[in-house]
């Protein structure tokens, strides 16, 4: 999974606004503010870091391979999700 974007997609309006608000549902109701992921069944987390989210590509050990810095959830799911197969994991 690459971490580098084109610039055209930030600040575009949600591909999925459905899936946008579930991500943001799940990031909301977690106390603390980190929601597990797997995108094409890589693992990864999802967090608040401020006013930034933070994901981060996880080994199969949990521990942080790469991580990047998004400013909104759509920026997220606009460069990392979609078109992806994905699913909000079980913590």
């Amino acid at each position: 999974m690459r971490l580098s974007f084109p610039k055209w997609v930030a600040g575009a309006s949600p591909l999925n606004g459905p899936a946008v608000r579930e991500i943001e549902e799940a990031l909301s109701l977690s106390p603390t503010k980190t929601i597990r992921l797997e995108i094409n069944s890589v693992p990864g987390q999802l967090s608040r870091e401020g006013r930034w989210l933070k994901f981060s590509l996880l080994s199969k050990k949990g521990t942080v391979k790469r991580a990047a810095l998004f400013a909104t959830v759509t920026d997220f799911y606009n460069q990392m999700i979609h078109g992806q197969v994905w699913r909000i994991a079980q913590a």
